[in-house]
């Protein structure tokens, strides 16, 4: 056997190794993806979480939320700014899910769950006054999808996160 011939067999190798270090990083990144797709799901279905329990957890904020989605008309400037806040919390984390849809780290069937429970606080006289006035301060993708939603007019007629009948704008 000469050398060129020794050379040979090596650049044999060398490529077989080269294609089983190709495939076995094609597979980790794959799990990665995965992983980083599911805490993606889990951070934001913790922060959904968030906004229940704060509500949950106050009285108070109990009622402000209650009062706010017949109208806000009715509210003292105070609770319009503790409503207001309130709405655009769990509408930047809805902006969240919906980002992370756009680039493929949550997948278009979770999202729905997700949308549902946010987007039918705006059959309520008061959030459909607020988001007509608040959708100019998020992403013109999320609030031209938002207003898709709501003309499909394909949201549930109870709001599912607090059981309630839904007061229609």
């Amino acid at each position: 056997m000469t050398i060129q011939d020794l050379g040979s067999i090596g650049e044999f190798v060398a490529a077989i190794a080269t294609v089983a270090t190709l495939v076995y990083l094609a597979m980790q990144v794959r799990q990665n993806t995965q992983a980083l797709r599911s805490s993606t799901f889990q951070n934001i279905s913790a922060q959904m979480g968030q906004n229940a329990e704060a509500i949950a957890s106050s009285p108070d904020l109990a009622e402000l939320f209650i009062k706010g989605l017949s109208g806000v008309d009715d509210l003292t400037p105070g609770e319009r700014v503790r409503y207001h806040s309130s709405l655009v919390m769990t509408f930047r984390r809805l902006e969240a899910v919906f980002v992370q849809g756009k680039l493929g780290y949550i997948d278009k069937d979770l999202m729905e769950g997700f949308e549902v429970s946010i987007l039918s606080f705006l059959a309520n006289q008061g959030a459909a006054k607020w988001w007509a006035s608040a959708k100019v301060t998020f992403n013109p993708l999320f609030s031209a999808h938002v207003d898709r939603r709501l003309a499909a007019g394909d949201l549930p007629t109870i709001q599912p996160s607090i059981g309630l009948p839904l007061d229609p704008a």
